[in-house]
């Protein structure tokens, strides 16, 4: 008898015994053409062969018949004994199945799932096997991808910033969700929550938080579960215990429904929240200063068309800290224009209150006609009154250019006395220099003096942030008013527009320092009719 009617022979005996398809019958009866099966003698050689072998392993009948069938597997199985021992589990229990790579004549590799099934006659007398190959090549693919893609998602989720949890539902008698239990938590929640992955996993949600209930975060879990809408809660406060430890914290929670459960994730937004509060108060401080500021820093202007007004204000390298520098000007019914230039000592807000408040008061005194030797003595009191240290002081210079332009009375209390340019020339403009305002009570009053102008002269009043730089990038020496004023020559012998003359002498003083200067600084410039555009 041959191996093909043995194999018959047994598919029919298994037909009989309800072991065996119709299907199973004719495949084999009808020579197996399209379907990928052979048969192997005893010792695993191939004897025959059909289409549906060829064309997965790519072998014709000629090729292949007599060969070991262990060219199939790849020389690591051949070597670890794969095939033998497939034959010989056949040969011992009637049947093998198993799967894994095998390769086509062409050497390229496919997945196989392989059913080999022991032949004996009558006697019982091992004849061969019936060996059934199916390329499982895609489908292992899928299940690779699959298998990669979970592999990613855990790693993701593993090294997510933000803490994951999987709750799934404890139910009641009555399939009520009356709490939550612990299923996974991810290595961010164990960094991030009081208790450690490992101490929650198995636990349930009120036994861990029993005021999830009173904050309603209980009800809003099981809403997910029942409804299947996911959860965004966002700013929760959460106060509570957690094993004894007092946890209070700002939250945003999200959360979605997972089988009979739920996946949360969470977000300790407590510092972002105090952050955003910092930075609104830091806006609100900011306006403050910006408002503080337009008022230590008005916008001037003079009426009569013949005179050139400018100023220029200049934050120091402290600039997150609000500058006492300030300025102003006034036309008086008669013609006289008044400027004042001052600093208070320091930076911050107390500071900049009392720069505005002397400023207010110069505009008061001045526009109900107080001397200067009167208008110092009260801006004197106002600082003393608005001071919160006695130690604070505050330099002003204070002008009054006559309605005829010809000349200036000029009154300092401790500030650095203003620049005249006239017909070419750069002068110190020579006045009493009085102490500063609020440096200690005096009987001797601030004096005044009275400055020829001339005709087309420039007035440059300053506060001393232009002549405290550095004369010199790392030099301890001041610039001083004699570098100034040596500096205002050479760039007015360039005949520059007023505009441009402060400009450039600016960026002079700041090269000759090495960068930004440290100091604020506030100029105010006035100049007569023709002198500079």
């Amino acid at each position: 008898m041959g191996l093909v009617e043995v194999a018959r022979g047994r598919i029919e005996r298994r037909a009989r015994k309800g072991q065996a398809t119709a299907e199973q019958f004719q495949l084999l009866g009808a020579g197996g053409r399209d379907y990928p099966i052979f048969l192997l003698d005893p010792d695993g050689r191939v004897v025959s062969w059909n289409s549906g072998a060829e064309r997965i392993k790519g072998y014709t009948a000629d090729e292949i018949l007599g060969e070991s069938f262990t060219r199939f597997y790849q020389p690591a199985d051949i070597a670890a004994g794969v095939p033998i021992a497939a034959l010989r589990q056949a040969a011992e229990a009637g049947s093998y199945a198993g799967h894994g790579w095998r390769v086509r004549r062409d050497g390229s590799r496919f997945y196989a799932h392989v059913g080999i099934t022991a032949l004996r006659d009558a006697s019982g007398t091992l004849q061969g096997f019936a060996k059934v190959t199916q390329d499982a090549t895609e489908q292992q693919r899928q299940r690779e991808e699959l298998a990669a893609s979970a592999a990613r998602f855990r790693t993701t989720v593993e090294h997510l910033l933000d803490p994951l949890v999987v709750l799934s539902a404890v139910r009641d008698s009555d399939g009520q969700v009356v709490d939550f239990r612990y299923e996974y938590v991810n290595a961010a929640h164990g960094e991030q929550a009081p208790l450690s992955g490992a101490s929650v996993v198995g636990r349930r949600l009120l036994e861990l938080h029993p005021e999830a209930e009173a904050i309603g975060l209980l009800d809003a879990y099981r809403k997910v579960v029942q409804t299947g809408e996911p959860l965004i809660w966002d700013a929760l406060l959460y106060e509570g215990t957690s094993e004894g430890q007092p946890v209070r914290r700002v939250l945003d929670v999200r959360a979605a429904k997972l089988d009979d459960g739920v996946l949360i994730t969470w977000r300790n937004v407590t510092d972002r929240l105090r952050t955003e509060q910092q930075l609104a108060d830091a806006r609100v401080q900011a306006e403050l200063h910006q408002r503080l500021q337009a008022s230590l820093l008005p916008e001037v202007s003079v009426h009569d068309p013949a005179v050139r007004l400018l100023t220029r204000y200049q934050p120091g390298g402290e600039r997150e800290l609000l500058g006492a520098d300030f300025f102003d000007s006034l036309e008086l019914d008669d013609g006289t224009i008044a400027i004042l230039v001052g600093d208070v000592a320091g930076h911050g807000p107390d500071e900049a209150g009392v720069g505005v408040a002397l400023r207010i008061a110069w505009r008061t005194m001045v526009l109900t006609g107080h001397d200067a030797a009167d208008l110092l003595v009260g801006l004197d009191r106002v600082l003393v009154s608005e001071r919160r240290s006695e130690e604070l002081f505050a330099t002003v210079a204070c002008l009054w250019v006559s309605s005829d332009r010809r000349r200036a009375t000029v009154a300092l209390a401790g500030h650095p006395p203003p620049l005249l340019i006239h017909a070419g020339q750069v002068s110190v403009v020579q006045a009493p220099h009085g102490v500063a305002l609020g440096i200690e009570e005096s009987a001797v009053p601030w004096e005044s003096s009275v400055v020829a102008l001339g005709e087309q002269w420039l007035l440059l009043c300053y506060t001393d942030g232009l002549i405290e730089g550095r004369c010199a990038p790392g030099a301890a020496e001041r610039f001083g008013i004699e570098r100034l004023a040596d500096t205002v020559t050479a760039l007015s012998g360039e005949r520059l527009g007023t505009r441009e003359l402060v400009d450039r002498l600016l960026a002079a003083v700041e090269t000759a320092h090495g960068g930004q200067l440290s100091d604020d600084v506030a100029v105010i410039c006035i100049a007569a009719p023709g002198e500079r555009a």
